[in-house]
């Protein structure tokens, strides 16, 4: 059984590499989809420590003569469709291209990750010179043969270690009083917490490293520094250095990027990294209003991207996730996404934004947090937000739709779910709010008080002769429909979508005072109206969608 990369080359070289005199090779002469049924059949082989996938041999061990660009074509082909298909994608160890005696293979290393292994959804097996599909039966009799995904945290390893960085991680844990025991040796203590040796210990105090690039206004890269032992990353020194370049680059005294979002994003990076491939490939960019944190992920990271209203969570790294725990940077309820954005809002900032990016067979992901100048006018924004909704998680969610407002309503529902899907749905439905939802064409339109608000600074102004055309023509529609062509101030505000404050208050007093002016309404009784007459050139057929739209929120107008 071949289980080297140098000694499989050499029975290519010797035309050797055949089928029938080794059990753990897979031969083609191309790559098609079809064909990774096979890498699942290799990956369920749980007699061999390894097994290849050839591309550009022929049955007979004879190598096709594949030049350097269609190897290089058909490498990312393959890389691209196992990063897809594949699950679990640690069971494709390596994808390289090679020369062999003037001819071009790829070569493709697959290995039980300690999982039934799929392709596009379906497990298989050898059975004899093909592959079928697993029956669910034989999938459960293969799980229970197996110990499991493997948690690459946990495997055993030998490193140099960085005691500064052990030290600052046994001091948080007295400082938060935890219940481990914590020795005066630095090494003693990872020996009690079991990790001492392990992938765990290397990754965050050891030889795994992460790099800090920093640029000017020109985007032009001023340093690039590799720094080892990633719990570094996570202590208050580093990211008050993060925090004081920025503050000079944009010349301000204040934090530039709120505390918590910035621990977390960063925490975020060090728990979810795929470190099975070239440890994680942790970058942060640290650019003079902002900062870009990236890193290796899997393919089923894709579903967390941006979903800032979510519990969901998942994670490669169980024992590096528990020795997070254990010093409170990280925690099991999934609120780290949230975290990092309501913290980012609620102090003023730019909305973070998560990108997934191709990696070869895995994915990068991009988180980017925004520092700068705070946003005044946002905050004016959330402040009266919180006095429609007294629900904190309902106010966090319809700001974020004023703020994705350009997005159709189906994008949006993918930041959201599980515990937040009925806040979801009252915001949307809401006539109070910031927001109005327009259900037949998906998307949302500002209410007249938050159009003000974000555009004049300002609580209130008056009407434009247009506007005011158009408010009088909705009013008397729905004063007709509903409420027997009575008016108050506060139905008008309801109707208008304009706010609660003090300055709207007046505003819509004031209009139905010079409407009466006008021998529009009569007065019914104290702050009460009541129609007389028609608008001038009133014509109630451009109001009707809007009409049904408000009618089908089911809410009451008189709230």
């Amino acid at each position: 059984m071949i289980e080297d990369f140098e000694d499989l080359k050499n029975e290519v070289l010797t035309r050797k590499a055949q089928e029938h005199r080794h059990e753990n090779i897979e031969l083609k002469e191309s790559w098609d989809k079809k064909y990774g049924k096979d890498i699942s059949a290799l990956g369920n082989k749980l007699d061999k420590k390894c097994c290849w996938l050839i591309i550009g041999v022929r049955d007979n061990g004879e190598l096709l003569g594949l030049a350097e660009q269609k190897a290089r074509q058909i490498e990312q082909i393959l890389s691209q469709q196992i990063n897809e298909y594949l699950d679990p994608v640690q069971a494709c160890k390596q994808i390289s291209c090679c020369e062999v005696d003037g001819n071009w293979i790829v070569v493709s290393r697959i290995e039980n990750p300690g999982d039934v292994v799929y392709w596009d959804s379906y497990a298989y097996i050898a059975s004899g010179t093909t592959s079928r599909i697993l029956e669910p039966e034989e999938i459960l009799e293969l799980r229970i043969r197996l110990p499991g995904l493997t948690d690459y945290s946990a495997q055993p390893t030998r490193s140099e270690y960085n005691e500064d960085l052990i030290t600052a991680f046994l001091q948080k844990i007295k400082r938060i009083e935890h219940s481990a025991e914590v020795d005066e040796e630095p090494t003693d203590t990872l020996q009690k917490l079991n990790i001492y040796e392990k992938q765990v210990a290397r990754i965050l105090f050891g030889e795994c490293s992460f790099r800090l690039i920093k640029y000017d206004k020109s985007i032009n890269p001023t340093s690039n520094i590799r720094y080892r032992g990633l719990y570094r990353m996570l202590t208050l020194e580093f990211q008050k250095e993060i925090q004081t370049w920025t503050a000079e680059q944009l010349n301000v005294k204040n934090q530039p990027f709120p505390e918590r979002a910035l621990h977390e994003a960063l925490a975020n990076a060090v728990a979810h990294a795929a470190y099975f491939e070239q440890d994680g490939d942790i970058i942060l960019e640290l650019y003079p209003d902002h900062i870009s944190i990236s890193n290796l992920c899997i393919r089923d990271s894709i579903y967390f991207a941006n979903r800032w209203f979510s519990r969901s969570h998942k994670t490669i790294n169980s024992l590096l996730m528990e020795v997070l725990r254990i010093a409170n940077h990280v925690d099991e309820l999934g609120r780290g996404k949230s975290l990092i954005f309501s913290d980012s809002i609620r102090n003023g900032k730019r909305a973070p934004e998560v990108f997934i990016e191709r990696a070869g067979k895995y994915k990068r992901w991009k988180l980017l947090l925004y520092g700068g100048m705070t946003d005044d006018v946002g905050l004016r924004l959330l402040e009266r937000i919180r006095e429609v909704y007294k629900d904190e998680q309902k106010a966090l969610i319809a700001f974020s739709l004023v703020l994705w407002r350009d997005k159709k309503v189906q994008e949006i529902r993918n930041y959201i779910d599980g515990d937040f899907s009925r806040q979801f749905a009252e915001v949307l439905s809401s006539l109070n709010g910031p927001i109005f939802y327009h259900k037949q064409e998906d998307k949302i339109a500002l209410t007249r008080w938050a159009q003000v608000l974000l555009g004049e600074g300002r609580d209130s102004k008056g009407l434009s002769t247009a506007e005011e055309k158009w408010i009088k023509e909705l009013v008397y529609t729905m004063c007709a429909k509903l409420h027997e062509h009575e008016i108050t101030p506060q139905r008008l505000r309801s109707f208008t979508q304009m706010s609660n404050t003090s300055s709207e208050k007046s505003l819509s007093s004031k209009i139905l005072t010079q409407w009466h002016r006008e021998k529009l309404l009569r007065k019914v009784g104290r702050g009460k109206y009541q129609w007389v007459q028609k608008p001038e050139d009133y014509d109630s057929s451009a109001l009707v969608q809007h009409l049904r739209q408000l009618l089908e929120t089911g809410k009451s107008t008189d709230n």
